[in-house]
């Protein structure tokens, strides 16, 4: 056991890969998750009077919830890249490759099984997308599977090419940003069937079209590539505080940067994203996340419990959306308490929620090594 105390969290196939681990991502994995779970029972469970922009705890309430998805999208690029790139394999010989492409037909899956309305079924005869278009919109998990293809896609080019892989996550971080004024004004639709379309629009229910939000996983594989070269990097209060600045940077003076760059190239996108400036101010929110937490994981003992549920979002998220939205399957408590709580409920709602997702790691990380231990015990005596 480590001296964050894993041994009890992680399953035994991991076990060579624990001392590997960036211990910060898997912090950032777990604030984002948990930022995401309180974000959505406020949003969801609160009386709209009490939506207030004027009070300074809601607003900033709202600034922390719109940096949670890009922290997730960053964070889940930064680990897989970093595991796929720690060790140097031929294609052929990576097994995390191939773990990653069962990973993205997995996300693709549960993410259209959590949108999927079982009415369908009884209406293939007549069916039509337009009807049930929810049932095709395009959520986080979707955009983190395209977010996970595009990096293998990029490390097959390198091994291809020889081209450096962090060239391509560069360019391919930029090209999503800058693509994003253009694929606003495109009538997706038009030239897609309209599940393809909602990979490219918000029109029809998707909630996180590929452009721009898998920008913010290509720059997390970036740094994912970063920390598989440079491992000690993770441990290193100087590259903490670097991030943490360079965030800073980011954060107030990404709209002015610009802006001066649309006055130098008069490339349109520039003038657009600095008047529209959510995608470099929130990389910005990112790296100023990853520096504290840094810092954080160099100064502190973080509890077992949270890095286990840095390692378990997957799981988090599709529980999240039965019990708090509800899916075509099941009632979730929105169906009782939308739009219907005051202030004082919805934090007590929040930090009950927050409770019941921990215990829920928590179990698991006790529940599965008796169950693992069992099924072993039982097939050595099977076949013994």
């Amino acid at each position: 056991m480590n001296k964050h105390g894993l041994k009890e969290y992680f399953p035994p196939d991991d076990i060579a890969n624990r001392s590997e681990r960036i211990i910060f991502i898997d912090l950032m994995r777990a604030y984002a998750i948990l930022m995401m779970i309180q974000g959505h029972v406020v949003d969801a469970f609160i009386d709209p009077i009490y939506r207030d922009s004027g009070n300074w705890i809601f607003s900033l309430w709202d600034h922390m919830r719109g940096v949670t998805a890009p922290v997730f999208f960053f964070s889940a690029g930064a680990i897989f890249s970093y595991l796929l790139l720690r060790k140097n394999l031929p294609l052929k010989d990576n097994a995390r490759f191939y773990k990653g492409i069962k990973r993205v037909f997995i996300l693709l899956f549960v993410g259209y099984l959590l949108r999927f309305n079982p009415r369908l079924l009884l209406r293939l005869n007549d069916f039509s997308f337009d009807t049930y278009k929810s049932s095709f919109a395009v959520d986080a998990l979707h955009c983190i599977a395209i977010g996970l293809g595009l990096i293998m896609l990029n490390y097959i080019l390198n091994k291809i090419t020889r081209t450096p892989v962090w060239i391509y996550y560069f360019f391919f971080a930029l090209v999503m940003f800058h693509l994003y004024p253009a694929a606003t004004e495109i009538r997706w639709v038009e030239i897609l069937p309209l599940p393809l379309a909602n990979y490219f629009t918000k029109e029809y229910g998707s909630n996180f079209p590929i452009i721009p939000w898998t920008g913010f996983v290509m720059w997390g594989a970036l740094l994912g590539y970063i920390l598989s070269k440079k491992a000690y990097l993770a441990s290193s209060n100087i590259f903490a505080i670097i991030m943490l600045l360079l965030g800073v940077l980011l954060h107030y003076t990404s709209g002015t940067m610009l802006n001066l760059m649309f006055q130098i190239t008069n490339i349109k996108s520039f003038y657009y994203l600095s008047q529209n400036n959510y995608l470099y101010y929130h990389l910005g929110n990112i790296l100023i996340v990853l520096g504290i937490l840094a810092l954080m994981a160099n100064f502190i003992k973080i509890p077992s419990i949270i890095l286990a549920v840095g390692k378990n979002t997957m799981m988090i998220y599709v529980l999240h959306v039965f019990v708090i939205y509800g899916t075509g399957y099941n009632i979730g408590l929105y169906r009782y308490f939308g739009k219907s709580l005051d202030p004082y409920q919805v934090v007590i709602a929040a930090i009950l929620m927050l409770a019941f997702f921990i215990m829920i790691v928590y179990l698991r990380g006790k529940i599965e090594p008796i169950i693992r231990n069992k099924y072993l015990e039982h097939s050595f005596r099977k076949y013994s």
